[in-house]
């Protein structure tokens, strides 16, 4: 144990004076501690030019705006004991850590989980004085700023149990000046930029009254005190996105006391031009790709048009497995593979890979198509084994692929293509070999699902018409069995009408009964012949359905070399009927002959 004769010091930094005093020893400053005799506080301000002791704790003194002033400067002498370190017996076994937030305006104690406390009734005044202790050593003022330190600590030394551990942290606050408050500076926040992790997109649809965008104004910050009595200055705001304006013909401009919100009028995307925040319903790029736009979706609801005009012929102008949902969209280019197109009007310059997926809800126009499509109507200049599947297709060419549509006309149809139609197949010219050209209405989706729903309601409309008569079947014969009682009845009542006397009630209700029995079953008769005439109904609609293959037909101005297959199949059993045929056969249909279906040409 290090020994010296202890000695009074004036000391202004007490962590400073016991290091020299350790330095002069040549001993490790923890040996050294320290006993405090006395403190004194020193104020100088504007009010007080020459520094001036003061006894009460300065924010008894001074208002807040004073405490935050720069004019204001408080510093403290301890008069102390410098002395050998000892161990404090009586807290030995409470472990104290000492904590500040950044400014050091907010001072915290924290009481470790397993300190043990003693047993006395000055164990307010130890904790106190332990506190102080520490606080100097951190260079925290005593004696000012403690707020309601003293009755904290006499409410814990009542309340804690002495000779048990803690089994957990107790965090109580001694010091609180006032804190600088940091200037904020502008900034903006762009709503409509979506959040989602998974999902890149280029630009974002928006809907009308939506927040898009949003400028958060500056605020001058407050300067602030921190505990160990030091002025905090706080910098200025920084302003660099005030130039940001809106295009209020399209953005509806909201100023709020902490920000200018813009709002969208319209459906449409955001556009941010030169700091000039707008909402188009019209978006012009070079290309849409993964790396440079990610997927562009605008939703069902929005009407967005969208030009990709790409300059660059190496690359495609939607690149593969690019996700594209929007109103119009016209792409000046070729489409790549593995890429999700949805459009309500679709125009496509160039060509689409085959393994594109492509959907117009209306129509569709595509140079050189080899992917898939799927539209209402389609115009194409090429088709080169690619799949359509529309109600109306015109192709000036067809290079293999497949055709499913209602109506169809090729200008030119060269080999290996299939066309599929329910209504029309009409061919200009034949170049090639090996095509089929087949009537199928079922091959029609919209065509299947409508036969299919008439399966569906004719086998719940039979069910309910065979229920409805076993049930008004059962109630006839059972009414029928009660004619004879009921004749004894009328017998009865008649007779007592002949001799002046009342018939009998139980007679009367009865034969009422009866008759009312007799009308139910009239109506229920008259239900079950409307149900049959609803089913008769669709078994007709049903029937006229299965006899679709005789509308459809297949017209051909040029001669048939025989290599071209034409096939009708029966919607109601998939029976095939087909040839081959050669010559000139401007119309090719399916007839009735008797009992039997034919392929009949002129």
């Amino acid at each position: 144990m290090v020994t010296f004769t202890p000695f009074i010091k004036i000391s202004v930094n007490i962590t400073q004076t016991l290091n020299e005093a350790a330095k002069d020893r040549k001993i490790a400053k923890e040996d050294v501690d320290f006993d405090l005799i006395s403190v004194v506080t020193l104020i100088r301000s504007s009010e007080y030019s020459e520094w001036t002791i003061f006894k009460e704790p300065v924010e008894k003194i001074f208002d807040e705006q004073v405490l935050r002033s720069e004019d204001l400067q408080i510093r403290q002498e301890y008069k102390i004991k410098i002395k050998p370190y000892e161990i404090n017996e009586q807290l030995k076994d409470v472990k104290i850590e000492i904590i500040s937030n950044k400014t050091k305006s907010k001072v915290i104690a924290i009481f470790k989980q397993g300190s043990i406390f003693p047993c006395t009734k000055d164990l307010a005044k130890l904790l106190k004085k332990e506190i102080n202790r520490q606080k100097l050593k951190l260079g925290f003022l005593i004696l000012s700023f403690e707020g309601n330190l003293n009755a904290t600590l006499i409410k814990l030394s009542k309340v804690i149990k002495c000779n048990t551990p803690l089994t957990k942290d107790i965090r109580i606050s001694i010091a609180e000046s006032p804190e600088p408050i940091f200037a904020i500076d502008d900034a903006i926040i762009l709503h409509y930029l979506k959040t989602e992790k998974q999902k890149k997109s280029l630009i974002e649809a928006v809907e009308p009254d939506e927040l898009i965008f949003e400028y958060i104004k500056p605020k001058k910050g407050i300067d602030g005190r921190s505990c160990n009595g030091e002025y905090v200055m706080v910098s200025q705001p920084q302003r660099k996105f005030a130039h940001y304006k809106a295009n209020e013909t399209t953005v509806r401009v909201v100023d709020t006391e902490n920000s200018i919100q813009y709002y969208a009028k319209i459906d449409g995307y955001v556009k941010n031009i030169d700091a000039i925040i707008s909402v188009s319903q019209e978006v012009s790029i070079e290309t849409a790709s993964f790396r440079y736009t990610g997927s562009i979706d605008s939703g069902n609801k929005k009407n967005i048009s969208v030009n990709i005009e790409s300059t660059d012929t190496k690359d495609d102008a939607v690149g593969s497995g690019v996700n594209i949902d929007v109103e119009h969209l016209n792409i000046k280019g070729t489409v790549g593979s593995y890429t999700k197109v949805r459009a309500n009007d679709l125009s496509i310059g160039q060509q689409t890979h085959r393994s594109s997926h492509l959907e117009a809800v209306e129509h569709a126009q595509i140079h050189l198509h080899r992917g898939n499509l799927k539209a209402k109507t389609a115009t194409i200049d090429i088709l080169e084994n690619g799949t359509i599947q529309a109600d109306d297709v015109y192709v000036k060419k067809m290079l293999g692929g497949e055709i499913i549509a209602k109506r169809v006309i090729v200008e030119e149809l060269t080999s290996n293509a299939t066309v599929i139609a329910s209504e029309l197949i009409e061919i200009h010219a034949i170049s090639g070999e090996h095509n089929q050209l087949t009537i199928n209405p079922k091959k029609i989706e919209t065509f299947y699902e409508a036969i299919e729903s008439l399966k569906q309601e004719l086998k719940a409309e039979k069910t309910i018409f065979l229920s409805l008569k076993k049930a008004h079947l059962q109630k006839f014969l059972e009414h029928k069995e009660q004619l004879n009682r009921m004749k004894v009845f009328q017998k009865r009542i008649l007779e007592a009408t002949k001799a002046s006397t009342a018939p009998n009630k139980i007679d009367i209700i009865r034969i009422k009964q009866y008759k009312k029995d007799g009308e139910a079953m009239k109506l229920a008769a008259e239900n079950i012949e409307n149900e049959e005439k609803k089913l008769s109904q669709i078994e007709q609609k049903l029937e006229n359905m299965y006899e679709a293959e005789f509308h459809g037909k297949i017209k051909y101005t040029g001669n048939y070399d025989g290599t071209t297959q034409v096939s009708f199949i029966d919607v109601k059993t998939s029976q095939s009927y087909s040839l081959s045929p050669q010559g000139i056969h401007q119309e090719i249909f399916l007839k009735k002959d008797g009992e039997y279906k034919v392929i009949n040409i002129q």
